[in-house]
């Protein structure tokens, strides 16, 4: 008998949940300072590298890193853990 696959969509609960969570994310975001915003936009949601976030915000790439560290403090330190 072959086995059955489960239903890989996530469950109305679930998708709730998650629509939740991503906005409380993108809320959180619009509250961090504008050069932490700035720079964790760059990096991690467009993608770029350090040294190209810090070409763009005309600072040192080692700045950069120090800033996108400390917006994912704060959104650490704000948001559930997800555990």
């Amino acid at each position: 008998m072959p086995e059955l696959a489960s239903d890989p969509a996530p469950s109305p609960e679930t998708e709730a949940v998650d629509r939740q969570l991503l906005e409380q994310t993108r809320s959180e975001i619009r509250r961090l300072p504008l050069r932490l915003r700035e720079a964790l936009i760059l990096v991690a949601i467009d993608g770029r590298s350090q040294s190209e976030a810090a070409e763009l915000l005309g600072i040192s790439a080692k700045a950069v890193e120090a800033l996108v560290y400390r917006a994912r403090k704060i959104l650490r330190e704000k948001l559930p853990s997800g555990e």
